[in-house]
């Protein structure tokens, strides 16, 4: 069974431009992995500060090699203070699983 993700970031407003930016190249090159089955990341239609990354994983496997990768720490540094607060991350599970 894959691993799916659902991370919600709280955007300084005046640092959203430049967060667009670094998500959506690291979604191209996440999209690259072979274990990344999705990697996408949206706004929100109804809180104009906020992204939301969706992300499905063949296995724990992809998701730590995934985090080794040079693209991930670019993009970290990339986005360093800005977040309002620290990111709500929620690895789900079917109900009733």
């Amino acid at each position: 069974m894959s691993i799916e993700i659902t991370v919600v970031f709280d955007v300084v407003p005046d640092r959203m431009e430049p967060v667009v930016a670094a998500f959506g190249k690291l979604c191209a090159a996440t999209r690259q992995e072979e274990g990344a089955l999705r990697f996408d990341a949206f706004r929100s239609e109804e809180h104009a500060n906020t992204v939301v990354l969706v992300e499905e994983w063949a296995d724990q496997e992809a998701i730590d090699l995934h985090m080794k990768e040079p693209y991930v720490a670019g993009f970290l540094a990339e986005v360093d203070g800005a977040f309002a607060r620290p990111a709500q991350v929620h690895r789900l599970r079917p109900l009733g699983g």
